[in-house]
């Protein structure tokens, strides 16, 4: 009955271990959004939340934007696997797109954002489309806290209230129709 009993308890104790192996409050998400950061010598990424500075995201030509491909939120940080400069060429209407940033890094919520939501989009109460509408045809150029993600929804704060949408837009030039 010891040997039970040992057993019943390193499994207790090692429960709690298991879970705090992974991060909390770690969702995984795949969104775009925009370097939003104004500091001349760029947004940082991090090799942790909080941790050492990896690179700076910048801009150099000044035309242009950087858009970064969110794949988890842990609290006020996110992680990205990708940073794209979109450089634009003054006699054209598209940009050339650069890959700046590859691999794993963390930026902090305040760098990042969206430039609007295209327009039309549907801005859920929840991170599902069976979820109830907060706004149902929303104006694409109103202002756009980035708040989140999950899945393939952000969370943001508009006219309407906060909710979660798919509909971002990452174009700094233009509104996204």
């Amino acid at each position: 009955m010891i040997p039970t009993r040992i057993l019943l308890l390193t499994l207790m104790l090692a429960a709690p271990h298991a879970v705090s192996a992974q991060a909390p409050g770690r969702d995984a998400c795949n969104v775009e959004v925009d370097i939003t950061d104004r500091d001349p010598h760029g947004a940082n990424v991090r090799a942790a939340p909080g941790g050492s500075i990896v690179t700076a995201l910048k801009n150099p030509a000044g035309d242009g934007w950087i858009v970064v491909h969110l794949t988890a939120q842990q609290g006020d940080w996110f992680e990205i696997d990708r940073a794209v400069l979109i450089d634009l060429d003054q006699d054209k209407e598209q940009g050339k797109e650069s890959v700046i940033f590859q691999g794993r890094g963390f930026v902090h919520r305040g760098v990042v954002g969206a430039g609007g939501l295209q327009n039309g989009a549907v801005i859920y109460r929840d991170h599902a489309t069976s979820s109830a509408k907060l706004d149902g045809h929303a104006s694409g150029d109103q202002a756009v806290e980035l708040l989140g993600c999950f899945g393939d929804f952000a969370k943001v704060r508009v006219k309407a209230g906060i909710g979660w949408t798919r509909q971002l837009c990452t174009n700094m030039v233009t509104t996204c129709s």
